[in-house]
């Protein structure tokens, strides 16, 4: 699929995505570093929110693991990858939350309040809408490796015609 924006509306666009893509790679960034400083937490939102308990070197290991995917997220590197990484674990996170995400304040089960599980919402929505328009986030580790190797390698068909007869 190809569509051709126009020049103000293609840098407009670029400079959109790549704040989605910095911000929630920073997010995916801050919840790895929670592993890190915090890893009883970790073990315990498993437990309850996954119903799968987990130890210390499981933690440090997704937390490694998340530290990576966070910076090739940042970075715009295997979009196509990172980003449906990304996307698929926000929305696992997004699903195991669906009780405070119906009753954020406790009304209908009496919980305790806790409204800031709504911001989940538009955090896996911006997800979403980095997935679907990861082709037009030019301004990536991808976009750049593709340009430098495209510059780098000369076609025949691109060299002048002298160049092409050697005689």
């Amino acid at each position: 699929m190809s569509i051709e924006f126009p020049s103000r509306l293609k840098t407009r666009l670029s400079i959109a995505l790549l704040i989605l893509r910095v911000s929630l790679g920073l997010f995916l960034l801050l919840w790895a570093l929670e592993k890190f400083i915090l890893p009883e937490t970790t073990e315990q939102i498993w437990s309850n929110f996954y119903q799968i308990p987990i130890s210390g070197a499981i933690v440090t290991i997704l937390a490694i693991f998340q530290t990576l995917l966070a910076i090739a997220f940042i970075l715009g590197f295997l979009r196509s990858i990172t980003y449906g990484i990304g996307l698929g674990i926000n929305g696992v996170t997004f699903i195991s939350t669906w009780r405070q995400l119906l009753d954020p304040w406790g009304l209908a089960s009496g919980a305790a309040i806790n409204h800031l599980f709504l911001a989940g919402i538009p955090v896996l929505a911006g997800f979403i809408a980095l997935y679907i328009l990861h082709p037009w986030d030019t301004w990536s580790m991808d976009t750049w490796l593709k340009d430098k190797s495209r510059s780098s390698h000369v076609h025949e068909s691109e060299l002048p015609i002298k160049d092409l007869h050697h005689e």
